[in-house]
């Protein structure tokens, strides 16, 4: 074995990973269920095959199968990743090891977002190397199953022998923290002291896995990053899913079983069912079976299940003018270009969030003072509220009114490219949090000089949390703890206090979250 070779010994056999900068360890792949394939598919994960001899997991596996990724492909320069569905269920691990005499370390594991269809743990803004070497915490990200073969209700085409077979990326995730559980103290980790944060898609995972009275006992902490907590169905929505993807699966392949697809044509059907979806809505996410989430995420959290569990939750400022900004031609809504349907698509947006009509003034006249003429900022605002902002919310009101211990934050850091239409749009936080700016082809997302102090920051606060249950950091002023009546928050970037990158302000936007108040449930059963 060279010396930048190391092993570890899994519950299924020993791993070789490999030795990077000041001693941390990487290991890529390793299997935490058995391949979702054949008589497994459609069906809940199952412990992998043990294996004998040392099994390399110093390159990273397959990702499940999807579609490209415009951002990372597009603008990072990411490059297609490879996908199947066979060896794809897998966990990576950063760590600076452990022995004997070695205090167990805080274990962060990050869930990837891309709208339960798109992501893997591998990415190039998620590398766990950093936050490994300069805070000891042990890093772990994994893959799960997406789109219909993650997310669908399977139940509703297959029958009552594929009952238990909801939320398989839910469940692939909470097989995944088994194994975290199972495991990582041979990395060097602390199975009692787990963080789980996510992005996006993640974000809403996490609010799902609080959910999950099944992951509940594998988590001690959990951060959610832009989360949809919202998008989560009832059973009969998630019914009436599968039968339209099965009906377009049919129209579009002559097959009608879904186990007949391939993963090519399930993707393919997928594609087609989203476009035909009013807004390109999500056609699967999270569903309250009865079973592994037996509440809506939010209800559960209001009960107190998760009481014990402090959380931070947050928002970009500008998270909807990723969505809207990049086919746009400038912000200043005078352009010819795209401007003009973005300008109507505002509008259309408006009605839908607002049928009254005088409460729909109300709502453009807010909209237009705080964020002026251009389409671009409008829509995007408008996106950032219905599908971020106004859910984060609710998820941080129903924290604390079940007890929990939660902070508050809104990052406001903007990306130069673009002329700087996009502001602080989804997704801009993740390099800061793992303190990755310099990673390849990242520049053409953050600009050629992003802030590294704002990274030192969130990367040493999101640690301490991990570490103590309360973030904090010396760049940062003192965090207060968000509660319904006073909303505080903790604004990240932009122009800060003293030589801080981020200061305390109270319900900010609150003119606007009270203007969703009124149209939007207080609680989704």
């Amino acid at each position: 074995m060279s010396a930048s070779e190391v092993t570890a010994l899994t519950t299924s056999g020993r791993v070789r990973g490999e030795r990077l900068r000041a001693g941390v360890e990487r290991y890529l792949g390793i299997p935490y269920a058995a391949d979702p394939v054949g008589a497994s598919r459609f069906r809940p994960p199952a412990r992998p095959d043990a294996w004998s001899g040392v099994r390399d997991a110093r390159t990273a596996s397959p990702a499940p199968p999807q579609g490209p990724d415009p951002l990372l492909e597009n603008v990072v320069g990411t490059g297609r990743v490879a996908t199947d569905e066979a060896g794809s269920l897998t966990v990576n691990v950063w760590t600076l090891g452990g022995g004997s005499g070695t205090a167990p370390r805080p274990v962060m594991v990050w869930v990837h977002g891309g709208g339960y269809v798109q992501g893997y743990g591998h990415q190039v803004w998620t590398e766990g190397a950093r936050l490994a070497e300069r805070y000891g915490v042990v890093v772990v990200s994994f893959n799960y199953r997406l789109g219909a073969l993650g997310w669908m209700y399977v139940a509703e085409l297959l029958g009552d022998a594929y009952a238990g077979s909801a939320n398989l990326g839910l469940q692939d995730q909470i097989a995944a923290l088994t194994w975290v559980r199972d495991n990582i103290a041979r990395f060097g980790g602390d199975p009692g002291r787990v963080t789980v944060f996510g992005e996006s898609a993640g974000g809403g995972s996490v609010a799902a896995l609080l959910g999950a009275p099944a992951a509940r006992p594998l988590l001690h902490r959990a951060v959610l990053q832009s989360p949809p907590p919202r998008e989560v169905q009832s059973v009969d929505e998630a019914r009436k899913a599968a039968r339209a993807f099965a009906d377009v699966l049919l129209e579009q392949t002559g097959l009608d079983d879904v186990r007949d697809a391939t993963a090519d044509q399930l993707l393919a059907a997928q594609d087609v069912l989203t476009a035909r979806l009013p807004g390109r809505a999500l056609p699967f996410m999270p569903v309250v079976d009865g079973a592994v989430l037996p509440l809506h995420p939010l209800r559960a959290l209001r009960n107190g299940s998760c009481a014990h569990i402090p959380v931070i939750a947050g928002t970009t400022e500008h998270e909807g003018r990723l969505f809207v900004g990049l086919g746009a031609d400038d912000g200043s809504g005078e352009g010819s270009g795209e401007d003009g349907s973005v300008g109507d698509g505002f509008e259309a947006a408006l009605a839908a969030a607002f049928p009254d009509a005088d409460r729909r003034d109300r709502a453009r006249a807010i909209y237009q003072a705080q964020e002026g003429s251009s389409p671009v900022a409008l829509l995007g605002a408008l996106v950032t509220d219905r599908l971020f902002r106004e859910p984060t919310d609710a998820f941080l009101e129903a924290a604390a009114e079940g007890g929990g211990r939660v902070w508050a934050y809104l990052f406001r850091e903007t990306t130069p490219v673009l002329g700087g239409r996009l502001g602080s749009p989804h997704t801009l936080e993740i390099p800061y949090v793992f303190d990755v700016l310099d990673a390849p082809g990242l520049d053409a997302w953050l600009g050629d000089a992003p802030e590294q102090r704002l990274a030192d920051a969130m990367s040493g606060a999101w640690t301490q949390f991990a570490r103590e249950g309360a973030p904090g950091h010396r760049l940062l002023p003192s965090w207060p703890r968000f509660t319904a009546d006073r909303r505080a928050t903790l604004l990240l970037g932009g122009t800060g206090e003293d030589d801080r990158v981020g200061r305390v302000a109270f319900d900010p936007f609150g003119d606007r979250r009270l203007l969703w108040s009124e149209t939007t449930p207080q609680m989704t059963e």
